[in-house]
């Protein structure tokens, strides 16, 4: 008598492969890929806050929980994986800057609560890593460099904006003076952060909060 179990066909691979293509669903070989490469980066960004460029690939594996060779699969050289850990900080706090919140009545506060929420997450996902920006490290790979260039590029854009918004808030003209600016530049900078590093985030953002409205005080007075 026939059995009533319908004996499916196996599926190749790549067959597999080629409907992941044509649904836009990733196969699980990809998924599984995708989920690796991003535990990877994740424990390159928290090694990096912690060690700066000293982090070396084991620190990295150690952080993912991979092996060292399962790292070398994703990245092929350890300048390819700093450079993708710049870049994946570069897009978080370039997303955080963008949705800051626009000024309220309350100007000191809003510049308070600005300050504060930019040095938690400096404090969180840059830490040591952009402290070793500004240093001159032989060996280290130019695209290395060059994403660190695009880093300060971005950086001083956004703490540009930051700053003319604050001070047309608070009733300044035009653009804000240039030496207002840079006080901004230097406030919301892991420069700030690390000097403030016996301070909580928030103590470190209520501190650069007053300097800065200190700053926007004296230049209003300046303008007359």
């Amino acid at each position: 008598m026939a059995s009533g179990i319908v004996q499916k066909e196996a599926v190749p691979p790549e067959a597999l492969e080629e409907d992941a293509g044509t649904t836009g669903r990733l196969s699980l070989g990809e998924e599984s890929r995708a989920l690796a490469r991003a535990r990877i980066l994740q424990g390159a960004v928290s090694v990096l806050a912690e060690k700066g460029f000293d982090a070396t690939i084991d620190d990295v594996a150690a952080a993912a929980r991979v092996s060292r060779r399962t790292v070398f699969r994703h990245f092929a050289t350890q300048g390819e994986l700093h450079v993708a850990a710049v870049n994946d900080v570069m897009e978080v706090i370039g997303g955080e800057l963008r949705a800051l919140p626009p000024p309220h009545a309350d100007v000191e506060a809003w510049l308070t609560e600005c300050s504060v929420r930019l040095h938690g997450l400096i404090r969180r996902v840059v830490g040591r890593a952009f402290w070793d920006v500004h240093i001159q490290r032989p060996g280290t790979a130019p695209v290395v460099h060059a994403a660190l260039d695009g880093w300060i590029e971005m950086r001083d854009r956004y703490t540009r904006e930051f700053a003319t918004t604050a001070w047309q808030a608070v009733g300044g003209r035009k653009a804000a003076p240039q030496w207002v600016v840079d006080a901004f530049v230097l406030q919301l900078s892991a420069f700030a952060t690390n000097a403030l590093v016996a301070y909580s985030p928030q103590e470190a953002g209520e501190v650069s909060a007053r300097i800065l409205w200190a700053v926007l005080s004296s230049a209003l007075d300046a303008q007359g």
